[in-house]
């Protein structure tokens, strides 16, 4: 699942379609999830669903509009499990991802779940300052939990209720999210020099 809804206030304009080299942040972060062929990809859509859905054509991806995307990620998370239990009854594990982590990719998805596999924990989350967030791997035990998150807390709730069951990994450059104009300069410095994919 990959949370593209929000407004982008800060930003004021879809920073999730902003370039990065020949695609926009949002193509190259689906890219990335495609190489892992996953048995559903859902971006969850909604202040910029038209936008979104003029750049993202692939059949693989299925949109789904939150309407309600102002009353927190919560529900867009939510409307996002929804509809991909509806399309894979018997998901078992399942990604959150946020469409502004630019330097997002296949090979640290991969190693969350040779790190899930390996250590049969429950969540896999990508670590950075110090802080667990996303991308966050997830078995099926706390789908039920995600459908009691409220307002704008993301699943950063369920890390914290269970310590026990969580391996983080480090994510170099996860800090880096495009929120303003000045996080999008600093993200084409660092992709010019060459520092990440």
């Amino acid at each position: 699942m990959i949370l593209a809804a929000g407004e982008a206030s800060r930003m004021g304009k879809a920073k999730m379609l902003l370039p990065c080299k020949d695609k926009t942040i949002l193509e190259k972060i689906v890219d990335e999830v495609l190489i892992l062929d996953p048995s559903v990809v859902t971006i969850v859509t909604g202040h910029y669903h038209q936008e979104i859905s003029s750049v993202i054509k692939n059949e693989q991806v299925n949109l789904v509009r939150n309407n309600n995307y102002n009353m927190g990620m919560s529900s867009s998370i939510q409307m996002g499990l929804t509809a991909m239990q509806q399309q894979c009854p018997n998901m078992q594990l399942m990604f959150i991802l946020v469409a502004d982590q630019p330097f997002l990719n296949s090979a640290l998805l991969q190693k969350m779940i040779l790190l899930h596999t390996g250590t049969k924990k429950g969540l896999v989350a990508a670590c950075y300052q110090d802080v667990a967030g996303t991308p966050l791997l997830l078995t099926a035990k706390y789908f039920n939990e995600l459908n009691q998150l409220k307002g704008d807390k993301g699943a950063r709730a369920i890390l914290h209720r269970h310590p026990s069951d969580l391996e983080t990994i480090d994510f170099e450059l996860g800090w880096l999210d495009i929120d303003t104009a000045a996080d999008y300069e600093r993200f084409c410095e660092l992709l010019n020099k060459g520092n990440a994919d």
